[in-house]
């Protein structure tokens, strides 16, 4: 028994001197304090050091602020401060080109990426952060008027912010900078909202038709305007029935016509805002011949082939980026389509949808 009784005073003793132990930690700070970007880490989760803008889904969520008033945009950045010190400190703030050059000129960021000129952004020299806090909020300062430059259309702009000179903390070695990389179609046009099926008739998902081959393969879309060089198989075309399933198409050769200013359109009518149309993805987009992706607003049908280039009437986009982004400025007839001129053997095109999609936001 007494064997047992200094046993269980042992545990007892022991189990006390842990707790006091444990309080005394307490007492001390833990952790290195490191200055260091959120932004750095938020989006990627430390896969790399990128912050693309836009970001969120609405004003509660947007990486930025808006000052319509200043034509301005303020893309939200900061510096925080790991450990538990409760210390001021302050950091100078950088702009750094070299990495952003080197990082296009080894192509780790995508070719459609350019360094975002000094022209359109302001940035604070420097941020000092109170005692009572560990970290502060401050603004990269875009122009809007000139994000909606010709120039900068369907690019992104990077610019590497980074710290520099902080005191009295050192910085994170691997967050101390940000890949800031501006992606000026979603900011100038805004998110997109698919409103497709609202407005156009037979947008496909699948596709139907109005009229067939006896073979079942080719048929004529029902709600579609197909032009007499689309109807190319034997009295039907604009619609074909393989192994890829319904699909809107116009193709030539393997025992098919040319194709001569083939049109397929379709005219509806759309209130005042900002759009695009989108025959993509494609199923196959096997075209030799340049095609086209059609808007004509105020237009009951779509303009010949050879005159597309050149028409001042209509907005238009190639094959490759089919993609055609337009504005009404009122409620508007627009017709919408695609134009080919298939006259080299063996090409075409194939898509299961086409797209309409409204911008409600935009800058």
């Amino acid at each position: 028994m007494k064997l047992l009784s200094f046993i269980r005073l042992g545990v007892l003793l022991f189990l006390v001197g842990m707790i006091s132990s444990c309080e005394k930690e307490n007492l001390y700070d833990y952790g290195i304090s490191k200055i260091y970007m959120p932004q750095a880490v938020n989006q990627s989760g430390g896969v790399n050091i990128n912050y693309v803008v836009p970001v969120g889904t609405d004003s509660s969520t947007f990486n930025y602020t808006l000052n319509a008033e200043q034509q301005k945009l303020n893309v939200i950045l900061g510096v925080s401060l790991s450990g538990i010190n409760r210390t001021s400190y302050s950091v100078d703030l950088k702009v750094d080109t070299d990495t952003i050059q080197q990082l296009i000129t080894n192509k780790t960021l995508d070719a459609n990426t350019i360094l975002m000129p000094a022209s359109m952004y302001t940035l604070p020299k420097s941020i000092r952060v109170a005692g009572d806090s560990i970290s502060k909020t401050f603004y990269l300062t875009l122009n809007i008027n000139e994000l909606k430059k010709a120039d900068y259309s369907g690019k992104k702009l990077a610019l590497a912010v980074g710290l520099a000179n902080p005191t009295p903390f050192g910085l994170s070695a691997t967050a101390s900078k940000t890949i800031v990389l501006v992606d000026v179609d979603a900011l100038v046009i805004g998110p997109a909202v698919e409103v497709t099926s609202k407005y156009i008739k037979n947008p496909g998902n699948p596709f139907v038709t109005s009229a067939m081959d006896p073979g079942g393969r080719w048929g004529t879309l029902a709600d579609w305007v197909a032009s007499s060089g689309a109807l190319s198989h034997n009295g039907v075309g604009g619609f074909s029935k393989d192994g890829d399933g319904p699909t809107m198409d116009m193709e030539s050769g393997w025992g098919s016509p040319l194709i001569k200013n083939g049109k397929l359109y379709q005219t509806i009518t759309l209130p005042a805002g900002t759009y695009a149309f989108d025959p993509s993805p494609w199923v196959w987009q096997g075209t030799k011949d340049v095609s086209y992706v059609v808007v004509a607003p105020n237009a009951s049908t779509l303009p010949d082939y050879a005159d597309i280039a050149t028409s001042t009437s209509v907005l238009s986009a190639t094959f490759d980026k089919p993609r055609v982004t337009f504005k009404l400025n009122a409620t508007t007839k627009v017709t919408v389509g695609v134009v080919v001129n298939y006259v080299q053997d063996q090409q075409g095109f194939k898509t299961k949808a086409v797209h309409l999609y409204s911008y409600p936001k935009h800058l």
